[in-house]
């Protein structure tokens, strides 16, 4: 049994929103500011109407199960609000793909972060993120590995006690645009 912390940033000030992104720590005491400073780090390629808070209390969870088993708190951090102004499409935006040494059910466990929407001066006109964006998106993901290096993880649900977590070792952002698609589209 390893306890995890669930770490939660809301996004807001967008069409379709609110939004949110979970993030996983085996240790909470720093992961509040890296994961500000992740989203701080991409804050130029998020549309300026867009804000991203990170929580500073959370819920403590039993890997395998799922069970909740405490709470956490730490100091609050502010809101990140996007710097790029001009047109962009709510929906869309691009993801980066945690990846992990843990083999669970037979498989390599990998993560997904969805930092959607981004602006639209973040893409080509082919629709493909652009060179210098990717390499902005990119530093931005292995500079939160490095600050979290013994404490980053991605948490597997699993189903009865088949739940486990394996610590980030790489990420990847895919030259792909990302499309979040759900109930209220």
């Amino acid at each position: 049994m390893t306890e995890i912390y669930r770490v939660r940033s809301g996004w807001t000030g967008f069409p379709g929103g609110p939004g949110v992104t979970t993030m996983y720590f085996l240790d909470v005491a720093t992961a509040v500011a890296s994961v500000h400073t992740f989203f701080n780090d991409v804050s130029n390629r998020i549309p300026s109407d867009v804000t991203i808070q990170v929580e500073n209390t959370g819920e403590i969870l039993e890997d395998t199960t799922g069970d909740m088993t405490g709470a956490w708190s730490s100091d609050a951090v502010a809101g990140v609000n996007g710097v790029m102004s001009g047109k962009y499409a709510a929906p869309v935006g691009a993801c980066v793909d945690w990846n992990t040494d843990t083999i669970t059910a037979g498989r390599r466990l990998r993560g997904r972060t969805f930092l959607v929407p981004l602006g639209g001066d973040a893409f080509q006109t082919d629709g493909s993120i652009g060179a210098a964006d990717l390499v902005v998106l990119q530093a931005a993901a292995d500079a939160l590995i490095a600050a979290q290096s013994a404490s980053f993880v991605v948490w597997h649900r699993g189903t009865g006690s088949g739940g486990s977590n394996g610590l980030v070792t790489s990420a990847k952002v895919p030259d792909l645009a990302a499309v979040l698609r759900s109930r209220r589209d």
